[in-house]
């Protein structure tokens, strides 16, 4: 199994939405005639480590990281594991000339990522709910495709906590992804000294089932990287004045 951890734009959300896998290995009793029984559950209950809410701890931008934000451009940071032998962690920092409420408009908009996100497909809810303790749940299909020939299934499970400015998310494992597993935290914070501006914090870990393809290798390795928390800047720019949708705003 191949390991891969890295930071990007993506939630489900995004994340989640730059990437791709080779088609997943899955026993006979999981196809319906040529097709996956999506339905059938994910091999596993999770093996990458879930995030936090909140901010990134051991994450510290210097002078040279504050003037590449400053001009606009993405910053990628690695955080040491907390305990020896553990992963780092990848995490991609974006400066956004809008307000907290622009951004979060744009990720908890999944229904919306098509059109907007590079490589999506397809993109729709299939369960939202509040769950204890002002926390939302959202459950997402998403396909992207890659290139021609290369178009990947998955099913995420986001948590949405308001107070942590945070979401989180994971495969939903009781539905059949072609990845092997994802990890993924959006985090914004009100900009340290640009008012009405917000800071974004993305980071996804993915595990693959296979080995990667060279042309898929390369857009995940370079072209994701490069394109990070774009779409969510553009799209926020262009709307600063969007609020958090409707249905997150706890009456």
């Amino acid at each position: 199994m191949t390991s891969l951890s890295w930071f990007l734009r993506t939630p489900a959300l995004v994340a989640f939405v730059f990437l791709a896998a080779v088609a997943p290995n899955v026993p006979e009793l999981l196809v319906e005639g040529k097709k996956l029984n999506r339905n059938a559950g994910h091999e596993h209950r999770g093996l990458l480590e879930p995030y936090e809410p909140g901010p990134f701890g051991q994450l510290s931008l210097e002078k040279k990281d504050e003037a590449i934000l400053g001009n606009g451009k993405p910053v990628m940071k690695q955080i040491l594991p907390e305990e020896e032998g553990g992963a780092g962690k990848a995490v991609c920092v974006q400066d956004v000339e809008a307000p907290k409420s622009a951004v979060w408009n744009q990720i908890l908009n999944t229904n919306d990522y098509k059109g907007k996100v590079p490589k999506v497909k397809e993109c729709k809810n299939y369960v939202f709910k509040r769950i204890d303790n002002g926390k939302y749940s959202i459950k997402t299909k998403m396909v992207v495709g890659v290139m021609p020939g290369y178009s990947y299934e998955n099913y995420y499970d986001h948590t949405y906590i308001p107070e942590d400015d945070s979401l989180i998310w994971s495969l939903d494992y009781d539905k059949l992804s072609d990845f092997g597993d994802v990890a993924g935290h959006w985090h914004l914070e009100n900009h340290p000294s640009k008012p009405g501006c917000t800071r974004v914090f993305y980071a996804c870990d993915l595990k693959l089932k296979n080995s990667v393809p060279g042309p898929v290798m390369n857009f995940l390795s370079k072209t994701a990287l490069k394109t990070a928390t774009g779409w969510v800047k553009k799209e926020s720019e262009a709307k600063p004045e969007a609020e958090i949708p409707g249905e997150f705003v706890t009456q």
